[in-house]
């Protein structure tokens, strides 16, 4: 049974994801959207306001009459740390984007280096808090299975086991959520496409490294027991794995990538598939398509897209699971 303290603490919330939404509301609109009291949304929002947390202005509502105040989120308040990191020809890339409140890039950078370890992330990240004190939360995208905070069978090799989570919560005392690089992009691409109750699927064919899917239904994503749901780079293709690896090439790989993707639409059936990868174009897209009606009827194959980037997918997954995760923890 919920307490009067929890009872304020999920009302308060309930404010928080309007204004996290933008611009600005007055405390009737917020309590008609929330369904709670007016006198109720006014304590509130003074509360929030005392702490610095959104700004209120004066607002006429008509051309004459009375003003009323206008409430929205103060992007100074907190900050969101996005950060990720990859292996690009060999060479480790480290990305980190500073996100308000309101999902608008503060600050960002990207640093190349020969290793990536543990205390090189530490060192990049105290860096980034000595600069910008006002970080409550981070969140991590990793080319990696992210099993319970813990990196396994990671692109990077000298990651590969550590307890990320563990190692950065205790170091910078706020909350931080790891997760599969795939997943944040295709948790991204689902809110942006608001497909509220459809089955998506983002399909990852890079060159010469294990491709990787991720699917979200009903603004779930499907991570399975160990987050290892959706990895068809280990499914059985009948020859051994460095082989495989190197079949995964321009001219070799389409047969694996269709194995690949017939299994997903038997399994998960989506409604769309997201294409990207190197091993990918418009052009395989279509031999692709044309080669999967030939095993699965064709009522039940998913519209293809081919997308060629999806960094802005993968910065809005971020930023939506930051916003879940602070609704949780406040």
């Amino acid at each position: 049974m919920r307490n009067s303290a929890d009872i304020r603490k999920m009302n308060k919330n309930k404010i928080r994801r309007i204004l996290w939404s933008g611009g600005g509301y007055t405390k009737q609109q917020i309590a008609g959207i929330t369904g709670l009291s007016v006198a109720t949304c006014n304590t509130l929002l003074n509360e929030l306001l005392d702490a610095g947390e959104v700004i209120g202005e004066k607002a006429r509502v008509a051309e004459v009459g009375r003003s009323t105040t206008r409430y929205e989120i103060d992007e100074r308040f907190e900050s969101i740390l996005c950060l990720t990191f990859d292996m690009v020809n060999g060479q480790r890339k480290l990305t980190w984007w500073l996100l308000s409140m309101l999902g608008n890039v503060t600050a960002s950078n990207t640093i190349n280096f020969d290793l990536l370890t543990i205390d090189t992330l530490k060192n990049q990240i105290t860096d980034i808090f000595q600069s910008y004190q006002n970080i409550s939360v981070t969140v991590v995208g990793t080319p990696s299975i992210a099993e319970h905070g813990i990196i396994r069978h990671c692109d990077i090799p000298e990651l590969e086991g550590l307890a990320l989570v563990d190692h950065l919560s205790n170091q910078f005392g706020i909350p931080v959520l790891m997760e599969n690089d795939m997943h944040l992009k295709a948790f991204g691409f689902y809110m942006m496409q608001e497909t509220s109750d459809s089955v998506v699927t983002l399909g990852n064919f890079p060159a010469h490294v294990l491709p990787g899917t991720a699917s979200v239904h009903g603004g779930t994503i499907l991570k399975g027991a160990n987050q290892f749901a959706g990895m068809v780079g280990f499914l059985p293709y009948g020859i051994q794995r460095d082989e495989y690896l190197a079949q995964l090439n321009p001219k070799e790989s389409l047969p694996l990538i269709e194995k690949a993707v017939i299994a997903i639409i038997a399994l998960v059936n989506p409604e769309i598939i997201v294409f990207t990868g190197d091993l990918i174009n418009q052009e395989k897209l279509h031999t692709i398509q044309e080669n999967c009606q030939q095993h699965i009827p064709n009522e039940y194959i998913p519209r293809f897209q081919y997308q060629e980037n999806m960094d802005h997918y993968y910065l809005e997954g971020m930023y939506q699971q930051a916003l879940i995760q602070k609704g949780e923890i406040l």
